[in-house]
């Protein structure tokens, strides 16, 4: 379950990349990058607290 978590997670960050990169003004792309990026990464913390707790 969390293998397949994790490689989703890759999934949607590659894709949101993408959407920031065409939807967003060059601008404000960087915060909004910035933005996904600390996202992913507490998705990623989260994940591998779980796996952690359920090793446990």
């Amino acid at each position: 379950m969390t293998k397949k978590a994790f490689y989703s997670g890759y999934l949607i960050f590659l894709l949101a990349l993408i959407m920031v990169y065409f939807i967003v003004p060059h601008e404000y792309g960087i915060y909004a990058l910035i933005g996904v990026t600390i996202l992913f990464s507490i998705y990623q913390f989260s994940l591998l607290l779980k796996k952690r707790t359920r090793e446990n």
